[in-house]
């Protein structure tokens, strides 16, 4: 999948001693030099920056449009056209070991696509003109600087996942409960969950509402009052248990206890 001679790439003189084993960006004219049908010896992530050439894949072609991002599996042929004089600007990376986040992944002899924004955009050029940077260090800095680079691109597009593909933002959900499962003293959850998810207040109160069908608030509660309960049954005391879920005194956990099980958490305590 080389571009003629001359134009803008970037490849290792040996292969053996490199993760990244392939670097290009800049201008391409697929339509007066398109390239073949073919496989590659890793996984290629090429990114749509200008333009609108089209993908040759399972005997179709299909064009692409800015802020495209495909990502090869090794077995997967495919090759580039464009009509005409068209240019148009794309980022390659071609990496020796697989994305890093599975929903990245492609399937065995398939391609994955997403759309991402305008920032992420801006943000993957930057990773490709670190790559590009970091090839020019010597030895260990080099790897280290590429590994760095590696996961900041798999960050960007997985971080991108659920804004682009709307039936992936259920991984948000879990997320979100996966923090309230282990963190069971945060009081204020809705708060905290925009700081852990990076979103909004609104954001977080839809994401809950569709996926748990529940408040953020509502969610957290169960949770905590469940720990404490499994907590009681073995042995702990109400006011360790107080003092683990951030109240400020042992009543105020036994109201909340009561409140929600309609019973006595010392009363909970000796029959576990």
């Amino acid at each position: 999948m080389l571009p003629p001679q001359g134009r803008p790439r970037w490849m290792p003189r040996d292969p053996a001693g490199w993760e990244l084993l392939y670097l290009s960006w800049g201008l391409r004219w697929m339509g007066e030099h398109p390239i073949p049908l073919a496989r590659h010896e890793g996984w290629v992530y090429a990114v749509i920056l200008e333009g609108s050439p089209s993908v040759l894949i399972n005997g179709r072609a299909r064009p692409t449009r800015r802020g495209e991002v495909l990502i090869f599996h090794p077995d997967c042929a495919y090759g580039w056209r464009d009509k005409g004089h068209r240019p148009s600007r794309l980022l390659t990376w071609l990496w020796r070991t697989p994305p890093a986040h599975s929903q990245l992944a492609p399937a065995a002899s398939a391609y994955r696509q997403l759309r991402v924004g305008e920032q992420a955009l801006r943000r993957l050029v930057t990773i490709n003109r670190d790559c590009l940077r970091a090839v020019g260090e010597a030895g260990e800095m080099a790897a280290l600087a590429l590994r760095r680079a590696r996961l900041d691109l798999d960050l960007c597009l997985a971080a991108e996942l659920g804004r682009s593909e709307p039936a992936d933002r259920q991984y948000r959900a879990n997320l979100a409960v996966h923090y309230l499962r282990h963190n069971p003293g945060a009081l204020k959850p809705a708060k905290c969950l925009c700081d852990y998810l990076q979103v909004s207040p609104a954001s977080v109160r839809e994401l809950f509402q569709k996926h748990l069908g529940r408040s953020p608030q509502a969610v957290a509660l169960e949770l905590r009052m469940q720990h404490a309960r499994n907590q009681l049954a073995h042995g702990a005391s109400v006011k360790q248990i107080a003092a683990e879920l951030g109240y400020r005194h042992a009543n105020d956990f036994s109201r909340a206890y009561k409140r929600y099980f309609k019973e006595n958490a010392r009363a909970a305590q000796k029959a576990g």
